[in-house]
């Protein structure tokens, strides 16, 4: 799994893109790195673009992935107050893990949503 985290100057959002095989350890790490820059950059906005990540979680494991989120931005106090999710528009078997990761997370008061379309998420982040 590998991730480049820049800064879109206009809007200013955290724009992040994965790519390759889905790795626990690289997103806990990644999560931190993004929480980080939402700080030092001092801009509230993600938006993460999983267009090319590849994986398979079962529903049990999305769960435990909010969960473990949720400790995260606990311990780290980020400034987000939006992140938007993009995935592939093409890739319609995930749309139920999509959906349940969404309402999962706003369930645990986490500031995600999930999208099919650049367009869409970065109008939702821009509102």
């Amino acid at each position: 799994m590998n991730y480049t985290i820049q800064l879109m100057e206009e809007p200013k959002i955290i724009h992040v893109i994965i790519s390759g095989e889905w790795n626990l350890e690289v997103d806990n790490a990644m999560g931190l790195d993004i929480m980080k820059k939402t700080v030092e950059w001092r801009v509230n906005k993600v938006l993460i673009d999983m267009c090319e990540l590849q994986f398979e979680l079962r529903v049990l494991d999305i769960f435990q992935r909010v969960e473990s989120l949720r400790k995260q931005r606990v311990e780290v106090k980020p400034s987000s107050s939006k992140v938007a999710l993009l995935y592939c528009p093409n890739d319609t078997n995930k749309d139920d893990d999509f959906i349940f990761f969404e309402n999962a997370a706003r369930n645990r008061g986490l500031p995600y949503r999930v999208f099919k379309q650049k367009d869409d998420a970065l109008a939702w982040l821009t509102e």
